[in-house]
C-alpha cells in the first residue's frame, strides 16, 4: 500500500518545529512533524531554568547575532505583542518580569509546553516521536527516511532540527548534515550562552561567588561585546547571565586567539576610578583589606590585591605610586583572558549553522532547493539571552507555515 504524500513534513519536534506544525495544520495543510527523540518539546520543557522565558519585551534586531536584515524582516511579521497575543490565544497567561522577560505565570515551562502541543494535536497535525530522518531525496516530492526504516513523501518539507548544543536534551549534528545534503553550506557551529574557560587559575580561589558587574570582551583592542549583570565565579572560569551574554561573540572571536575580559566591579557608579581616587584621600590609613571593605566581596578584595601588587600590611596611602594606579584602575577594569568556552553539553545555544544567505528572508524558504523550508536554531542566527532564541523559534517556524500554506 503506498504511504500519503503530506503537504508538509516537519523535522524536528522543538519551538520552531512546533509552531510551524500548528500553523499548517490550521491552514488545512497535512501535516507530519517527525521528532528523533521519545517526547518533543524537551528544551522548552528546561529552558529559562524550568520556567520558559518565552519571549522578551526588548526583542530587536540589536540582541541577535544574526544578519539584521533578516532579523528586521522576522521581527516585523512576528512582533512582541504578536508573540503575546498568540500564546494567550491558547490559553496561556504570562508575567513580565525584570529586564523585559516573559514567563508563564504558573513559573513552569510545562505551562508552554502542554498548551502548544495540545494545539498542534487538536488542529490535525500528525506527530511521529522515536523517528529520526536520515536520509533525504528531492524529486517531484520530498523523500525522508528515518532510521527505523519508515519512509514518507510530502510536497514541502521544513527542517527545524535545531543545534547541536545541550546534546543531553536532543541536540544533535544532524540537521546541518541534512541541510548540507539538499545544498546548502553550513558555518562551523560553535558554542553560544555557555561559560567561560579563563587562564588565570587563580580566579579558581572565588568558586561559587557572585557579583554583579559591568563585562566587556575585547580582541586586539577592539570591544567585541558588553553586558551587565551577575558573574559567578567558578573553578574553571566564569558563568552567569553576564558571561552568557558575550559568549558569543567570545566563541566566535577565540580562533583568532584568546580574548580579553574586563570585569567592572563598581557598574552602579558613573565614574568609578573617581570614586576610588576620593576613598583613597577618605581612607589613606587603612590597610588594602580595609580599604575595599564596604564594596567589594572580601574574597574578590583578597584576590585584587594579589593582582595589584598591593604590600597588605602597608596602609594605602604608602603604597608605590604604581600600584595606587593599579588600585584605582583594576576594580573597573579588572583583565581576565578567556582561553575558551565550556563544551556542547553545558552550551544553551549554538552560533553558526545553516548560511541564512541562503534563504528567503521574506520566507524562510531555501534559495538552494526549492519547497525547503529552515527554521529556529538550524539557521546561524543566535541571540542573547532572556527569551530572544525563542523567539526567533516561534517566528520562524509560523513565518514558514504562512508562506508554504500560501504557495499555489
Amino acid at each position: 500500500m503506498n504511504s500519503p504524500i503530506y503537504d508538509v513534513i516537519i523535522i524536528g519536534g522543538g519551538a520552531s518545529g512546533l509552531m510551524c506544525a500548528l500553523e499548517c495544520a490550521r491552514r488545512g495543510k497535512t501535516t507530519l512533524l517527525l521528532e528523533k527523540d521519545a517526547l518533543p518539546a524537551r528544551k522548552i520543557l528546561v529552558s529559562g531554568n524550568g520556567r520558559c522565558n518565552l519571549t522578551n519585551a526588548h526583542v530587536s534586531p540589536s540582541f541577535y547575532h544574526a544578519d539584521t536584515a533578516l532579523m528586521a524582516q522576522t521581527l516585523s511579521q512576528f512582533s512582541f505583542q504578536d508573540c503575546l497575543d498568540f500564546f494567550a490565544r491558547l490559553g496561556v497567561l504570562t508575567v513580565e518580569e525584570n529586564l523585559g522577560r516573559v514567563f508563564p505565570s504558573t513559573g513552569k515551562s510545562t505551562a508552554v509546553a502542554e498548551p502548544l502541543k495540545l494545539a498542534v494535536s487538536e488542529a490535525g497535525a500528525e506527530i511521529q516521536t522515536s523517528c529520526e530522518a536520515v536520509r533525504l531525496k528531492r524529486g517531484k516530492t520530498f523523500t525522508v527516511h528515518c532510521r527505523g526504516g519508515q519512509i514518507f513523501q510530502s510536497r514541502r518539507l521544513v527542517l527545524a532540527c535545531g543545534s547541536c548544543a545541550y546534546p543531553q536534551l536532543t541536540g544533535t549534528q544532524s540537521g546541518y548534515e541534512l541541510a548540507r545534503s539538499l545544498g546548502h553550506s553550513i558555518i562551523p557551529p560553535k558554542p553560544a550562552l555557555s561559560a567561560l574557560c579563563l587562564k588565570e587559575t587563580a580566579v579558581a580561589r572565588l568558586n561559587g561567588i557572585r557579583s554583579q558587574v559591568r563585562l566587556r570582551a575585547l580582541q586586539n583592542n577592539r570591544v567585541l561585546d558588553q553586558a551587565e549583570g551577575e558573574v559567578l565565579f567558578t573553578n574553571y572560569g566564569i558563568n552567569g547571565p553576564a558571561v552568557l551574554n558575550v559568549s558569543s561573540s567570545v566563541s566566535r572571536a577565540l580562533k583568532d586567539g584568546n580574548v580579553v575580559l574586563e570585569l567592572n566591579f563598581l557598574p552602579q557608579l558613573k565614574d568609578p576610578q573617581n570614586f576610588l581616587r576620593q576613598r583613597l584621600a577618605a581612607f589613606p590609613a587603612r590597610r588594602p583589606k580595609d580599604f575595599f571593605a564596604g564594596i567589594l566581596h572580601e574574597s574578590i578584595a583578597n584576590l585584587l590585591i594579589d593582582f595589584i601588587g598591593l604590600r597588605k600590611n602597608i596602609p594605602v596611602g604608602q603604597q608605590t605610586p604604581n600600584a595606587l594606579q593599579r588600585l584605582v584602575q583594576t576594580p573597573c577594569a579588572w583583565p581576565l583572558t578567556a582561553t575558551g568556552v565550556r563544551p556542547w553539553n553545558e552550551a544553551m545555544a549554538a552560533t553558526g549553522g545553516v548560511n541564512t544567505r541562503e534563504i528567503n528572508y521574506n520566507t524562510f524558504e531555501s534559495l538552494k532547493c526549492p519547497g525547503l523550508y529552515i527554521t529556529g536554531e538550524l539557521l546561524d542566527v543566535d541571540g542573547k539571552s532572556g527569551g530572544f532564541n525563542l523567539h526567533f523559534a516561534w517566528a520562524s517556524g509560523i513565518i514558514a507555515a504562512r508562506a508554504l500554506s500560501e504557495e499555489q
